[in-house]
């Protein structure tokens, strides 16, 4: 009886090992039929190579056996690679195995014995060639794991590029739907796009024509549209240790359908359910189909996305776009860019509410508010040139001098010819001589018209300043003895107490500068402070510059005249009203785009 018993005890163990379905179940039966095989095992440990390169318990025996009383043993076989015997005062004996392979230690099994020398060489013995099995049989499986991830590969890549082959949506969702159907062994398989917060089936395997308004189609949209709304997939019937998902709808279509299994996929991509697909089968979905679909789903997402967004017209593509930022706004993702966007609009509604004072601003020049010229009044040369430009001058001040030699003798010439008339108008008086009389008395005058006109020249030899004030134009010291013509401008001379500033005013802004507008004038050689001014004239004419035109505005200084000196440039600020914040940051390109659509505008 008790033989009897342990064949079966024996033949239940090898059913395990045989018969196991994971990884950790074929290790826990390897081992505990090692451990039950070898005379006087009291303890037993396998550890395995993890993904990061620790070693890690995939088994032990008994169950309840703490890995901490096999650590030391099992540390010292797998720094030396090599078998470690070690033995315990009790008269114990722990030995380990380190599984090699490929010259790479893949783990290690650690045993503990309380029996003879002879008991622990055949433990050891046994397992060295459970050691080669075990690591033989982890070797087929880990194969046949590759084989079966090389023919997934495989299929994914083959419905991506036949999906990606086609010209729209439809005709790639058709296709993803054919080879879906094909490799799941399935009745059928629908495809359907999101729409309006909803789906619309648009292909079914197998079918390139179909009805829409069926009742078994119209079942089977609502079942998508469970899985739609839950943003999960859902299988039914469910499988074991799945989480708890709403599935009224699989239950009702299943029931209307004949169809043994359902599963709908949900396909997203850029935080949006781009579509949804539903297959159906007379078999229930295994873990590892169930976990290749999820994978089908995340990989195709984005083919189906660019299908869709390809055949869409641009209404649709602004549809959803604008769908898609509205999400974005009320979803709970990026809380950080939410709140800026928040903020933003805040200070925008407070930047269209807040009242600034509106200024134009332009760039300024400063003159003198009148500038007399000084000219040469008649043709000569010159002889002195004391002032330039830049001099401060009084009135009546020698600004240049003309030379005069020709004058005095042109002078003298005609005081000689006076003479001469007015001896012979005495002569002819004596004589009684009437004709002769008048004959010398016009040849007098015309003697004395000329010397007057001669006088009158060498009074305008000498240039002088009209007034008090500055020579802001002429310097003639390098042109001394140079010739000079009739009313050729030498000089020109502004007051020191009177001033206007030229401001060159963008046509864009023009409307808004007027007459009697007041403003500040901060100057390059002044930067600290502010003159204030006055408009007085807006001229009507503009001057092309820089590709702008800009119109010439006049204005009266009010203040800062003892400082100021002509030629000083600076930027001038003309008060305008007031305006919003917003419409400050905003008018230049507001009035841009009016005028842009205007011309172009039908």
């Amino acid at each position: 009886m008790e033989l009897e018993g342990a064949s079966r005890f024996a033949k239940g163990e090898w059913e395990d090992f045989a018969g196991a379905r994971s990884g950790e179940a074929l290790c826990e039966a390897w081992l505990a039929l090692l451990c039950r095989r070898s005379e006087g095992a009291r303890a037993g440990l396998l550890l395995l190579r993890q993904d990061d390169g620790s070693y890690a318990p995939m088994a032990r025996w008994p169950a309840e056996l703490d890995p901490a009383m096999l650590a030391e043993v099992a540390r010292e076989a797998l720094t030396k690679r090599q078998g470690v015997v070690q033995r315990g005062a009790g008269g114990e004996c722990r030995f380990a195995y380190p599984l090699l392979a490929s010259g790479e230690v893949h783990g290690a099994v650690i045993i503990e014995l309380a029996a003879s020398e002879a008991a622990r060489l055949a433990a050891m013995q046994l397992t060295h060639w459970g050691a080669g099995w075990l690591m033989d049989l982890l070797n087929r499986r880990a194969a046949a794991d590759k084989e079966r991830r090389l023919a997934q590969s495989e299929f994914l890549f083959d419905v991506v590029l036949a999906a990606q082959a086609e010209p729209d949506v439809h005709k790639a969702s058709l296709a993803i739907a054919n080879r879906l159907a094909q490799r799941f062994a399935c009745q059928r398989v629908m495809l359907a796009l999101e729409q309006r917060k909803s789906v619309r089936v648009i292909a079914v395997s197998h079918s390139a024509v179909f009805e829409e308004k069926a009742t078994l189609l119209h079942a089977a949209a609502q079942a998508m549209n469970e899985a739609f709304d839950q943003r999960a997939r859902i299988a039914f019937p469910e499988p074991p240790g799945s989480a708890l998902l709403a599935a009224a709808m699989h239950r009702r279509y299943a029931e209307e359908s004949g169809s043994a299994a359902l599963c709908s996929c949900v396909l997203e991509a850029g935080g949006d359910v781009q579509a949804v697909w539903l297959l159906e089968r007379d078999r229930s979905f295994t873990a590892e189909e169930l976990e290749f679909l999820d994978l089908l789903a995340a990989a195709l997402a984005p083919v189906v996305e660019s299908r869709r967004a390809a055949s869409e017209s641009l209404a649709g593509h602004a549809r959803r776009s604008l769908r898609r930022l509205a999400n974005a706004l009320t979803d709970g993702s990026y809380p950080a860019l939410k709140l800026g966007g928040v903020l933003l609009a805040a200070l925008l509604a407070a930047a269209a509410m807040i009242p600034l004072d509106y200024r134009v601003s332009a760039p300024a020049l400063v003159e003198g508010s009148h500038q007399r010229a000084s000219v040469a009044a008649f043709q000569g040369f010159i002889r002195e040139a004391p002032a330039r430009a830049g001099d401060e001058v009084r009135e009546g001040q020698t600004l240049a001098l003309l030379e005069d030699k020709d004058l005095q003798l042109e002078r003298q010439r005609w005081e000689a010819e006076v003479e001469v008339a007015r001896q012979r108008a005495r002569e002819a008086r004596g004589a009684a001589d009437r004709v002769a009389l008048r004959l010398a008395s016009a040849q007098m005058q015309q003697a004395n018209a000329q010397l007057q006109l001669v006088l009158e020249n060498l009074s305008r030899a000498r240039i002088a300043a009209p007034f008090d004030g500055v020579v802001v134009r002429g310097d003639l010291t390098q042109q001394l003895g140079s010739p000079v013509e009739r009313g050729t401008v030498l000089f020109e001379v502004a007051p020191l107490d009177a001033w206007r500033v030229i401001l060159k005013v963008d046509e864009r802004d023009i409307v808004d500068v007027h007459a009697g507008r007041l403003g500040e004038l901060v100057l390059a050689s002044m930067p600290g402070e502010r003159l204030a001014f006055r408009v007085k004239r807006v001229t009507p004419v503009s001057t092309p510059q820089e590709g702008r035109n800009y119109f010439r505005v006049e204005a009266e200084m009010l203040e800062g005249g003892a400082r100021l000196r002509p030629g000083m440039e600076g930027v001038a600020k003309v008060e305008a009203g007031e305006r919003t914040l917003l419409w400050l940051w905003t008018h230049r390109l507001v009035d841009w785009l009016a005028l842009t659509w205007w011309e172009w505008a039908p």
